[in-house]
C-alpha cells in the first residue's frame, strides 16, 4: 500500500471539498492523510517524511497562489518525493496547477500530476460575480466526484497527467499573474475594509482568519497587513460589515460548496469549539 500525504489550503471551503474527495478515493486502496496548510505551516516536512506521494491543493487567485501556500512550499525541506498538485478556480487559470508544481520542483519534488477543478465563485463583493441563485449542490457533487475519481485513478495507475503545462496555458497564466501579483503587493496592507457602523464586535473574523490578520480595537475589527485574500471573513461576517473591493459590500455571501458545510471544518482544532 502507498502512503499519500495531502495538504490543502481552503479559504471558504472549495479546495477543502475537493481535497476531501481525493482523500476518500485514495483511501479505497491506500493510506491517505489529509492536512490543512494553515494548521501545519511549521511541520509540513516532518509529515512528508514517511510518505510515498505528496499532494498540495490550493485556490487560484489571478493565476497565482495564496501567499500562505507559497510560504508553506518555501518552508519545505528539499525532497525528491513524487508529488501532485491541484487547484480550484472559478473559470480558468491557465497554468494554475502547473505554477504550484514548478514551485515544488524547485524544492526537489518530482511532480507527475496536475489538475484544475472549477468551483463556485466566492468573490462576493463584486456584484457581477455574486451568486444570485440557489446552489445546485447535487450538480457540484456529481461533477467533482467524477473528476476527483478520474484524477486519483491516473495517479494510482502511474499515468502522468500535467494540466496547465503546455505553452498556451503558461502564456495565459503569465498574462494574468504578472498583473495580479503587482496588485497583490499593494493589496496586503489593510486589504480588508470594515464598515464600523455595522461591526458588532463579535470577534468571529479574528477567530477564523487563517493568518491572524484581524484584531479587535475599541470593539471594532481592524485589518493588519498580512491578509492572504481568501474572502473567509467577508463571507462569514454575520453583519456583512466587511469587504475588499466594492464599498457596497456583500449581499449574497458564499457559505460553501455543499449543503451542510460549516467554516469550522477548515479551522484549527483549538478554534473549532470557540465558534
Amino acid at each position: 500500500m502507498k502512503k499519500i500525504v495531502l495538504f490543502y489550503f481552503s479559504g471558504t471551503g472549495n479546495t477543502y471539498y475537493v481535497a476531501k474527495k481525493i482523500m476518500e478515493y485514495f483511501r479505497k486502496s491506500d493510506i491517505c492523510d489529509l492536512y490543512s496548510i494553515e494548521k501545519h505551516l511549521a511541520d509540513g516536512s516532518d509529515l512528508i517524511e514517511s510518505a510515498d506521494i505528496v499532494g498540495i491543493g490550493y485556490p487560484i487567485y489571478g493565476s497565482s497562489l495564496p501567499k500562505i501556500v507559497k510560504d508553506f512550499i518555501s518552508s519545505l525541506k528539499t525532497s525528491n518525493k513524487i508529488a501532485f498538485t491541484f487547484c480550484t478556480q472559478l473559470m480558468f487559470s491557465g497554468d494554475g496547477a502547473a505554477y504550484g508544481g514548478r514551485l515544488l520542483k524547485k524544492r526537489g519534488f518530482v511532480v507527475k500530476w496536475q489538475e484544475h477543478f472549477n468551483m463556485p465563485n466566492n468573490i462576493t463583493d463584486i456584484r457581477i460575480l455574486t451568486l444570485r441563485h440557489k446552489m445546485n449542490y447535487q450538480k457540484i457533487e456529481k461533477r467533482i466526484s467524477y473528476k476527483t475519481r478520474k484524477f486519483v485513478q491516473r495517479i494510482l495507475s502511474e499515468r502522468p497527467y500535467k494540466k496547465g503545462s503546455n505553452f498556451f496555458s503558461l502564456l495565459l497564466g503569465l498574462s494574468q499573474r504578472v498583473a495580479y501579483e503587482k496588485m497583490e503587493l499593494n493589496a496586503y496592507p489593510n486589504a480588508i475594509r470594515i464598515k464600523e457602523e455595522l461591526c458588532n464586535g463579535c470577534t468571529l473574523c479574528t477567530l477564523i482568519c487563517p493568518t491572524n490578520n484581524l484584531e479587535m480595537k475599541d470593539g471594532i475589527a481592524v485589518s493588519k497587513d498580512y491578509c492572504t485574500l481568501c474572502y473567509r471573513c467577508i463571507n462569514h461576517c454575520p453583519k456583512k460589515a466587511m469587504y475588499m473591493i466594492l464599498k457596497k459590500g456583500v449581499k449574497h455571501p458564499y457559505h460553501g460548496p455543499f449543503e451542510d458545510f460549516k467554516i469550522k471544518m477548515v479551522l484549527k482544532d483549538d478554534i473549532q469549539n470557540q465558534i
